[in-house]
């Protein structure tokens, strides 16, 4: 498997959480920059809207919380101090 997959993978954590095909994952990195972390941001998103899953009395929750937390770790400005446009 390709070392980019893996890590993209840990990244939106599919192994707890398997949602996206293989196939799927490889046609996003071949699009995706070096850097993983905007493709893994969009793909936590996608994955924040899973619905909660209801099997007779057993009721699954929403892994959304978890999926949002996850894309806010990965966004661009990670010191997360705005600066102002009109300063110098």
């Amino acid at each position: 498997m390709d070392e980019r997959l893996v890590q993209l993978k840990q990244l939106i954590d599919e192994e707890n959480f398997p949602y996206f095909t293989d196939e799927f994952l490889t046609g996003k990195l071949s699009q995706a920059d070096i850097d993983l972390r905007p493709l893994a941001r969009e793909l936590c998103i996608i994955k924040s809207g899973i619905p909660e899953i209801k099997l007779g009395d057993i009721v699954i929750p929403s892994p959304r919380d978890h999926f949002m937390i996850l894309s806010q770790t990965y966004r661009g400005n990670g010191s997360r101090v705005v600066v102002r446009a009109d300063e110098k």
